[in-house]
């Protein structure tokens, strides 16, 4: 029964098939990781924690891992909304390590997760949509200054915006627009707000003990 599983869910031709059909948006997310590499090599981000290189893959391994097993563990509700506390762990990996680094936990979490437990063919735009879970919070807490509770508030808000009622939803409807619409969709974004709601009441109540268990920042000496 293993062996079937594993020979099911990792079926590359299955999971990968609409890069026949639909490979113009495999260039997009292409195109959009390069732009990404781009802005944080040529934009040196404020180094706001001491982290060595060791530190930061070692933070980037574990963080990805437990995204991975949040894309897998997930609750499916439907094809098209599912109970994910992947929010949580790229906010952790955004606060963590910055935009660049919390793009790439989510978005690694996000395709091994895609891989190891398919949920159809893969949807590149909604690996987008995951990764930005790690960037936003990132941007908001290494670029800005303020309170974190309210840094953390307006990251899973635009989150919300952008990612659960925003990219996901074209997502879906430009990948299978024979099997989805926005009006189909619709029904699910209240849903949506639900579980981002809990992830970042998750967030805020991890706030007060971010600082005694990650490294300090640069500023706090």
């Amino acid at each position: 029964m293993f062996n079937l599983f594993l020979a099911e869910a990792f079926d590359f031709a299955e999971i990968f098939k609409t890069i026949r059909t639909r490979w113009y948006y495999y260039v997009a997310l292409a195109v959009f990781l390069i732009l990404l590499v781009a802005f944080f090599f040529f934009k040196k981000q404020p180094e706001k924690r001491r982290l060595s290189k060791t530190q930061k893959i070692t933070y980037v391994a574990v963080l990805a891992a437990l995204s991975t097993v949040c894309n897998i563990f997930d609750i499916k509700v439907s094809d098209e909304f599912q109970i994910s506390l992947v929010a949580t762990v790229g906010f952790i990996a955004g606060y963590t390590l910055g935009g660049g680094l919390g793009f790439a936990v989510c978005f690694i979490g996000d395709l091994l997760g895609a891989i190891i437990n398919p949920h159809g063919p893969y949807n590149p735009i909604i690996g987008i949509g995951t990764g930005l879970w790690g960037l936003i919070p990132g941007i908001a807490f290494f670029y800005f200054k303020g309170n974190d509770y309210v840094k953390t508030a307006v990251s899973f808000l635009l989150g919300f915006l952008l990612i659960s009622a925003g990219i996901n939803v074209v997502g879906f409807c430009l990948m299978y627009p024979t099997y989805y619409t926005f009006e189909s969709l619709l029904p699910t974004i209240p849903l949506k707000l639900a579980v981002v709601a809990l992830n970042c009441a998750l967030c805020m109540a991890m706030i007060p003990v971010f600082p005694r268990i990650l490294p300090k920042r640069e500023e706090d000496g």
